[in-house]
């Protein structure tokens, strides 16, 4: 009669484990199902970009680019978000043209446009670029091609820029030319 009363008991014991152990599986499972979802719920983005800026050798210049970003589908940067991710970028000036591609994050928002970040409060970048000068531009000689890296940062829209470009220029006059320039710029956007 005791071994009965303490198998009783014991299973008493088990039984009441159970709950517990079962409602700690349904949490796991439950935050496993959260966690798939949204891996799941990821897609491709791009997102315009553009600046107006003052550049050392290109005078005033304006770009356009995209930069693409992967992040989850419930996201809406149209009140804010932060993005990360590849861009490229094309910018046209008085005096040259360059075209850039890097890494970058930013703080912004589309308002209205859904894929145009025309706000960026913070955001930096990093990227490869090639510039081609001609006209008055302050390099001699006044049309090159020259290749480096550049970084820029945005803060609550306003940008500040330098680079580090080697020219790639092998003609009449090299030798009065600079192998190595230090760049900078200033303006409006990302």
């Amino acid at each position: 009669m005791l071994m009965v009363l303490l198998s009783t008991q014991a299973l008493a014991e088990d039984s009441s484990r159970e709950p517990a152990a079962d409602t700690q599986t349904v949490a796991q499972d439950q935050a496993m199902e959260q966690v798939r979802e949204e891996l799941t719920s990821m897609e491709r983005r791009w997102y315009g970009l553009m600046r107006i800026r003052w550049h050392d050798t290109q005078r005033l210049s304006a770009g356009l680019g995209a930069m693409w970003v992967k992040q989850p589908r419930s996201i809406d940067c149209s009140i804010g978000c932060a993005i990360k991710g590849w861009h490229f970028e094309v910018e046209p000036g008085l005096y040259g043209i360059q075209a850039g591609v890097g890494w970058g994050t930013l703080i912004g928002e589309t308002g209205r446009t859904k894929r145009l970040m025309h706000t960026v409060h913070f955001g930096w970048n990093v990227r490869g670029v090639v510039l081609r000068t001609w006209g008055d531009s302050s390099l001699y000689p006044q049309s090159q091609t020259l290749a480096g890296i550049e970084a820029s940062v945005s803060i609550i829209r306003l940008n500040i820029s330098a680079g580090v470009l080697r020219s790639l220029y092998s003609g009449p006059g090299e030798e009065f030319g600079e192998d190595w320039i230090i760049t900078t710029g200033f303006g409006w956007g990302f």
